[in-house]
């Protein structure tokens, strides 16, 4: 008998759209369970409003569910670095304290699920309080405080917090929290709790398969994300800055028409991103800007390399490659 799945969110309410992609996407693809997939919200700014909208959306996915709101405490967070104004991102720390379960997948709500995650609740753990996908060996992370940290080594993994399936028996004993939080505390990492999760897991993660989280702005994914949704056979995530939901991202997103597929079932059809909602945002720095500039770039060549009109683009691989990595 399968195991029920647990899914947690932790978002804030300026990333709306995102959260109906993402909670849609995963239960509608979760095709193995023999029970409700039961979604938990730890959240700060969600209204019943919002709740219920989210309610009506995971309905039209035909397939049975629960979805609880829970109220979090954000006074220890208070002095720790936002992320684009927000603290939400630490808020995943707690939750093994916070629900007394045995296993639960967090996901990021800035990715879109074609894979069911129902097999993650049937994998074997052993002692392990976290399972993640490597975003790059450490010797080539983008994170160089923690890489050179832990040894700047050229085979060990550094990972990508976007999903994290947690043994929460063995965070709560391990007080993997705790730790993470002193770390936060003492270091205001710049890549916030991510870092502080690689810092204290280091030697300890449960490595998932990256079809987990494919990474869509990695070149070497575009031949898997040159399929509609239902095909790709990847849990998706969209990673930096713009957001397929940000300002102007129906043009300069690349992959903005496989996330609309998705958007365009849930009850947030209506969103366009310039719409006076709290999730417009004007890029304001130039961070930002550079994002919107590598985006258009990308938008183009994905563009171009989907309808075959560029035989090479540099970091994807060939053909032949190619149908091995969507089939994969």
């Amino acid at each position: 008998m399968s195991k029920p799945i647990h899914i947690v969110f932790t978002p804030d309410r300026r990333f709306l759209p995102g959260l109906h992609v993402t909670a849609y996407s995963i239960l509608a693809s979760c095709r193995s369970a023999e029970h409700p997939v039961h979604f938990h919200i730890f959240t700060d700014s969600l209204t019943a409003q919002d709740v219920a909208l989210l309610e009506t959306t995971l309905r039209g996915a035909n397939r049975p569910f629960v979805l609880e709101l829970q109220k979090i405490q954000t006074d220890v967070f208070a002095n720790f670095p936002a992320m684009l104004g927000s603290l939400a991102i630490y808020y995943r720390l707690v939750v093994p304290d916070l629900l007394r379960l045995e296993r639960f997948i967090y996901v990021d709500i800035d990715t879109l699920c074609d894979v069911d995650l129902g097999e993650l609740a049937e994998l074997d753990m052993g002692n392990s309080p976290a399972g993640l996908v490597p975003e790059a060996p450490l010797a080539k992370a983008v994170d160089r405080f923690v890489a050179k940290q832990l040894g700047d080594s050229p085979v060990e993994p550094y990972f990508n917090a976007g999903v994290i399936l947690v043994n929460a028996a063995e965070w709560r004993r391990q007080k993997i929290a705790e730790q993470c939080l002193n770390y936060i505390a003492a270091h205001r990492p710049a890549f916030h709790d991510q870092a502080a999760l690689n810092y204290v897991l280091h030697r300890k993660a449960f490595i998932l398969d990256a079809k987990f989280n494919c990474i869509a702005n990695a070149r070497k994914n575009w031949p898997a994300l040159n399929r509609p949704w239902g095909q790709t056979c990847r849990l998706i995530h969209f990673l930096d800055y713009p957001k397929p939901w940000d300002l102007f991202g129906e043009f300069v997103h690349p992959q903005y028409r496989l996330w609309r597929s998705v958007l365009d079932k849930t009850e947030m059809k209506p969103f366009r991103s310039w719409h006076a909602t709290p999730s417009r945002k004007f890029p304001k720095t130039r961070k930002a800007w550079v994002g919107y500039k590598k985006a258009i770039k990308d938008r183009l060549l994905f563009s171009g390399y989907s309808h075959g009109w560029l035989k090479k683009v540099k970091g994807v691989a060939r053909d032949s490659d190619s149908m091995n990595a969507v089939s994969s």
